[in-house]
């Protein structure tokens, strides 16, 4: 997916391996974590809202069954129908994803859960020749939610036991699915207290993936509970130093050269052309993108939605344009270079940005490095070894 850098798979060993599967997923960055789960499962149909499918180019975007949600004003007495293509689905061995939540958040903890997807297994379960259905919890967590080319781990979670007592009514098998679809997806979910601890251990977690192989949604997961006190005693020393000295941050962080700065600077004397001049090339749609990124999410949690919604389409009409009029002009060789530099700016605009703060930091406060690279140091020392 050219918006994020990186999407990452985590307990791929729990994806089932053939259907029918009912996906309950954890809802976080709007629309955008649809295209995420699509990619790294086998293309599941989604239940999607119909505010979502109201328009051609919307439908593009977000194909799926629609249902009608209360805040949407919708109709919905349409929604019968729409189970019934559910179960149809599932009855023929198909994958159906649902967002329990049935709206996004990027808040501490999630939202109260629906109780569709329970009845949707129950309905499933009761038609006798059907299948024994899996039902499988997924979570999401992005390092920066509204930030291009940032990175991703989405969560499988182990299948959900549908046993139900022999003598249990219709209500209290709904009842206990209910509960066992709540539980399975704090599994795989952060769950805090408020949005200042949230914003704190997403920090530390982000720390302790810089220049190491360890997952983010995994040290968040060490931190849910509590933070060591040796580090938050340490970063309470040192926190009112970094904002007073007003430095870049990177993801919430700020970022200093954990290599030599000499490295950091030839690495970035590397990368800078080819990201600027791949924006340069590319600029149309790169102003595309941020401008809707800044001018129509009312929230965070719909900015990465409109920048993909604005910035795909345009950079797809753009390239076109630059593609076809190279090869009526005969420029074959501009041609390879524009594609040569714009993948290579795609690749690198992370790297780019992470350098630039680093270096920045690094010339403004250098004196800041060395208690910065030991906080770092102690964060990874008290988190769990994860190659353990």
């Amino acid at each position: 997916m050219v918006y994020f850098e990186k999407i990452t798979l985590l307990h791929r060993e729990h994806l089932p391996r053939g259907g029918p599967v009912l996906y309950v997923g954890l809802h976080r960055n709007g629309a955008v974590d649809g295209f995420v789960y699509n990619q790294v499962l086998r293309q599941p149909v989604f239940m999607v809202s119909t505010q979502l499918r109201k328009g051609w180019f919307a439908r593009l975007f977000f194909p799926g069954i629609a249902v009608s949600r209360t805040q949407d004003g919708g109709d919905r007495a349409l929604n019968d129908s729409a189970l019934r293509e559910c179960l149809d689905h599932l009855r023929a061995g198909g994958e159906l994803f649902v967002f329990p939540e049935g709206t996004s958040s990027l808040g501490p903890h999630h939202l109260p859960f629906k109780g569709g997807a329970a009845r949707l297994w129950l309905a499933q379960q009761s038609d006798a020749p059907s299948p024994p259905l899996q039902v499988i919890p997924v979570g999401i967590y992005y390092e920066c939610p509204w930030a291009f080319r940032s990175k991703v781990e989405v969560v499988i979670g182990p299948p959900l036991s549908t046993d139900s007592p022999p003598a249990a009514d219709r209500n209290e098998r709904l009842g206990a699915m209910k509960c066992r679809i709540e539980s399975a997806l704090a599994a795989v979910g952060i769950n805090v207290a408020s949005d200042d601890y949230q914003e704190l251990i997403q920090r530390f977690a982000y720390a302790s993936t810089l220049g190491t192989h360890r997952s983010y949604f995994k040290s968040l997961k060490t931190m849910e509970q509590a933070v060591p006190a040796e580090m938050l005693r340490a970063w309470s020393s040192l926190e009112p130093e970094l904002r007073s000295a007003k430095l870049w941050l990177h993801q919430g962080l700020a970022l200093f050269p954990v290599r030599p700065v000499v490295v950091y600077l030839a690495a970035f004397l590397v990368v800078a052309p080819l990201v600027i001049a791949a924006i340069g090339i590319n600029l149309p749609a790169f102003l595309a993108g941020w401008y809707a990124g800044r001018k129509f999410p009312d929230d965070r949690n719909v900015v990465s939605l409109w920048k993909i919604l604005i910035g795909v389409p345009m950079f797809a009409v753009w390239g076109g344009a630059v593609i076809v009029s190279l090869l009526l002009l005969e420029r074959f060789w501009w041609l390879a270079a524009y594609a040569a530099v714009t993948c290579a700016g795609l690749q690198l605009y992370h790297r780019f940005k992470k350098l630039a703060v680093a270096l920045h930091n690094v010339a403004r406060k250098p004196t800041l490095r060395p208690r910065m690279l030991a906080f770092r140091r102690m964060v990874l020392e008290s988190l769990p070894d994860e190659t353990a």
